[in-house]
Protein backbone atom coordinates (compact mmCIF):
# COMPACT_ATOMS: atom_id res chain seq x y z
CA UNK A 1 0.00 0.00 0.00
CA UNK A 2 2.85 2.07 1.13
CA UNK A 3 4.74 1.62 -2.16
CA UNK A 4 1.89 2.14 -4.56
CA UNK A 5 1.25 6.00 -2.34
CA UNK A 6 5.05 6.78 -3.03
CA UNK A 7 5.14 5.63 -6.62
CA UNK A 8 2.03 8.14 -7.47
CA UNK A 9 2.79 10.64 -5.45
CA UNK A 10 6.15 10.54 -7.80
CA UNK A 11 3.96 10.14 -11.18
CA UNK A 12 2.01 13.31 -9.97
CA UNK A 13 5.29 15.05 -9.13
CA UNK A 14 6.78 13.91 -12.30
CA UNK A 15 3.63 15.19 -14.39
CA UNK A 16 2.91 18.65 -12.67
CA UNK A 17 6.23 19.30 -13.67
CA UNK A 18 6.42 18.92 -16.81
CA UNK A 19 2.74 20.98 -17.04
CA UNK A 20 4.09 23.60 -14.85
CA UNK A 21 6.81 25.86 -16.39
CA UNK A 22 8.07 27.08 -12.81
CA UNK A 23 9.36 23.55 -12.05
CA UNK A 24 12.88 24.51 -13.69
CA UNK A 25 16.08 25.21 -12.26
CA UNK A 26 18.19 28.22 -13.09
CA UNK A 27 22.03 28.03 -12.49
CA UNK A 28 24.10 30.67 -11.15
CA UNK A 29 27.67 28.94 -10.50
CA UNK A 30 31.14 29.06 -10.68
CA UNK A 31 33.67 26.48 -10.91
CA UNK A 32 37.03 26.55 -11.18
CA UNK A 33 39.71 24.23 -13.04
CA UNK A 34 43.19 24.00 -12.92
CA UNK A 35 44.38 26.59 -15.96
CA UNK A 36 47.50 25.00 -17.94
CA UNK A 37 50.16 22.77 -16.25
CA UNK A 38 50.65 22.73 -12.53
CA UNK A 39 54.19 23.22 -11.35
CA UNK A 40 55.10 20.30 -8.39
CA UNK A 41 57.90 19.33 -6.60
CA UNK A 42 58.34 16.74 -4.52
CA UNK A 43 57.56 11.99 -5.87
CA UNK A 44 54.38 12.51 -4.33
CA UNK A 45 51.54 15.50 -3.94
CA UNK A 46 48.18 15.53 -2.81
CA UNK A 47 45.24 16.32 -5.39
CA UNK A 48 43.58 19.60 -4.89
CA UNK A 49 39.99 20.74 -5.52
CA UNK A 50 37.74 23.25 -4.91
CA UNK A 51 34.73 23.26 -2.95
CA UNK A 52 31.92 25.80 -4.37
CA UNK A 53 29.50 24.72 -2.07
CA UNK A 54 26.29 24.46 -4.28
CA UNK A 55 22.95 24.43 -2.90
CA UNK A 56 19.31 23.81 -4.51
CA UNK A 57 16.38 25.58 -4.14
CA UNK A 58 13.53 22.82 -3.75
CA UNK A 59 12.71 19.27 -5.26
CA UNK A 60 10.53 20.71 -7.87
CA UNK A 61 12.83 23.75 -9.22
CA UNK A 62 14.12 27.16 -7.75
CA UNK A 63 17.94 27.99 -7.84
CA UNK A 64 20.76 26.24 -8.16
CA UNK A 65 23.45 28.32 -6.76
CA UNK A 66 27.52 28.49 -5.59
CA UNK A 67 27.45 30.10 -2.26
CA UNK A 68 31.10 31.77 -0.79
CA UNK A 69 33.03 31.72 0.50
CA UNK A 70 34.90 28.14 -1.06
CA UNK A 71 36.83 25.72 0.53
CA UNK A 72 40.08 24.40 -0.91
CA UNK A 73 40.63 20.31 -0.34
CA UNK A 74 43.10 18.53 -0.67
CA UNK A 75 43.55 14.66 -1.00
CA UNK A 76 45.87 11.48 -1.28
CA UNK A 77 45.34 8.26 -1.62
CA UNK A 78 47.86 5.95 0.03
CA UNK A 79 47.94 2.41 -1.41
CA UNK A 80 50.61 0.93 0.30
CA UNK A 81 49.54 2.14 4.00
CA UNK A 82 53.30 3.93 3.99
CA UNK A 83 52.10 7.39 4.86
CA UNK A 84 50.92 8.21 8.24
CA UNK A 85 49.73 12.19 7.86
CA UNK A 86 50.00 15.26 5.39
CA UNK A 87 51.23 18.54 7.07
CA UNK A 88 50.47 21.88 5.47
CA UNK A 89 53.15 24.97 6.09
CA UNK A 90 51.68 26.82 3.06
CA UNK A 91 48.52 27.94 1.69
CA UNK A 92 48.04 30.96 -0.46
CA UNK A 93 45.13 32.41 -3.11
CA UNK A 94 46.89 35.09 -4.87
CA UNK A 95 44.26 36.72 -6.99
CA UNK A 96 45.75 38.79 -10.43
CA UNK A 97 45.67 42.22 -9.17
CA UNK A 98 48.48 40.60 -6.22
CA UNK A 99 45.66 40.32 -3.55
CA UNK A 100 45.68 37.41 -1.07
CA UNK A 101 42.61 36.29 -0.06
CA UNK A 102 42.19 36.89 3.65
CA UNK A 103 40.40 33.74 4.14
CA UNK A 104 43.61 31.75 2.72
CA UNK A 105 46.07 34.67 4.88
CA UNK A 106 44.00 33.63 8.24
CA UNK A 107 44.30 30.00 7.85
CA UNK A 108 46.52 29.36 10.78
CA UNK A 109 49.48 27.02 10.13
CA UNK A 110 51.35 24.52 9.89
CA UNK A 111 48.50 21.96 9.44
CA UNK A 112 48.33 18.54 10.07
CA UNK A 113 45.87 15.51 9.17
CA UNK A 114 45.96 12.02 9.68
CA UNK A 115 44.94 9.05 7.43
CA UNK A 116 41.42 6.73 7.73
CA UNK A 117 41.27 3.34 6.03
CA UNK A 118 39.12 3.75 2.89
CA UNK A 119 37.32 0.78 1.25
CA UNK A 120 36.58 0.41 -2.22
CA UNK A 121 33.95 -2.27 -3.30
CA UNK A 122 33.73 -3.27 -6.94
CA UNK A 123 31.71 -6.03 -8.60
CA UNK A 124 33.31 -8.44 -11.14
CA UNK A 125 31.98 -11.04 -13.42
CA UNK A 126 29.73 -13.85 -11.46
CA UNK A 127 28.65 -12.25 -8.53
CA UNK A 128 32.30 -11.54 -7.03
CA UNK A 129 32.79 -8.40 -5.15
CA UNK A 130 36.52 -7.00 -4.61
CA UNK A 131 37.12 -4.98 -1.82
CA UNK A 132 40.10 -2.57 -2.35
CA UNK A 133 42.04 -1.17 1.22
CA UNK A 134 43.97 2.11 1.27
CA UNK A 135 44.65 5.01 3.49
CA UNK A 136 42.92 8.54 2.68
CA UNK A 137 44.48 11.43 4.05
CA UNK A 138 42.23 14.37 3.33
CA UNK A 139 42.50 17.66 4.33
CA UNK A 140 40.15 20.78 3.85
CA UNK A 141 40.57 24.31 4.35
CA UNK A 142 37.14 26.38 4.35
CA UNK A 143 36.76 30.25 3.25
CA UNK A 144 39.95 30.11 1.74
CA UNK A 145 38.36 31.52 -1.82
CA UNK A 146 36.34 34.32 -1.83
CA UNK A 147 36.28 36.22 -4.95
CA UNK A 148 34.46 34.63 -8.27
CA UNK A 149 38.37 35.45 -10.26
CA UNK A 150 41.43 33.29 -11.56
CA UNK A 151 43.86 33.07 -9.18
CA UNK A 152 47.17 30.89 -8.59
CA UNK A 153 47.10 28.58 -5.24
CA UNK A 154 50.47 27.72 -3.58
CA UNK A 155 50.43 24.46 -1.48
CA UNK A 156 53.71 23.50 0.74
CA UNK A 157 53.61 20.86 2.68
CA UNK A 158 55.02 17.16 3.75
CA UNK A 159 54.12 13.64 3.87
CA UNK A 160 55.38 11.88 7.54
CA UNK A 161 55.82 8.24 6.86
CA UNK A 162 54.66 5.16 9.23
CA UNK A 163 58.85 5.13 9.40
CA UNK A 164 58.53 9.12 10.78
CA UNK A 165 60.68 10.14 7.13
CA UNK A 166 59.69 13.07 5.86
CA UNK A 167 58.43 13.83 2.12
CA UNK A 168 57.80 17.36 1.11
CA UNK A 169 56.33 18.69 -1.34
CA UNK A 170 55.10 21.66 -3.25
CA UNK A 171 52.19 22.31 -5.56
CA UNK A 172 51.61 25.79 -7.50
CA UNK A 173 49.42 26.85 -10.12
CA UNK A 174 46.79 29.24 -11.59
CA UNK A 175 43.12 28.26 -11.67
CA UNK A 176 40.36 29.99 -14.13
CA UNK A 177 37.00 30.64 -13.64
CA UNK A 178 34.07 29.23 -15.37
CA UNK A 179 30.42 30.16 -14.99
CA UNK A 180 26.93 28.32 -15.03
CA UNK A 181 24.16 30.71 -15.83
CA UNK A 182 21.29 28.70 -17.98
CA UNK A 183 18.04 27.24 -17.06
CA UNK A 184 17.67 23.78 -17.19
CA UNK A 185 14.08 21.64 -16.74
CA UNK A 186 13.35 19.46 -13.87
CA UNK A 187 13.33 16.40 -16.22
CA UNK A 188 16.64 17.64 -17.64
CA UNK A 189 18.18 18.14 -14.35
CA UNK A 190 17.05 14.91 -12.38
CA UNK A 191 17.88 13.09 -15.56
CA UNK A 192 21.48 14.33 -14.62
CA UNK A 193 21.52 13.51 -11.02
Amino acid sequence: MKTRTILGGLALLSATCFLVPSCSYRYDTVSFGAAGTMSVVGTRVPKIEIDTRISVGTLIGGSVKSRKPYSIRAFYMDDTFTFASMEFTAVRVTYDDGTVDPGSAAIKLPMRFGGTLHEAHNSMDGGAVVVTKSRMIRAEFPGAISRDEPFTLLIKGHFTKEDGRIIPFTVNGRYGVSRDSRTESWVDFVSGC
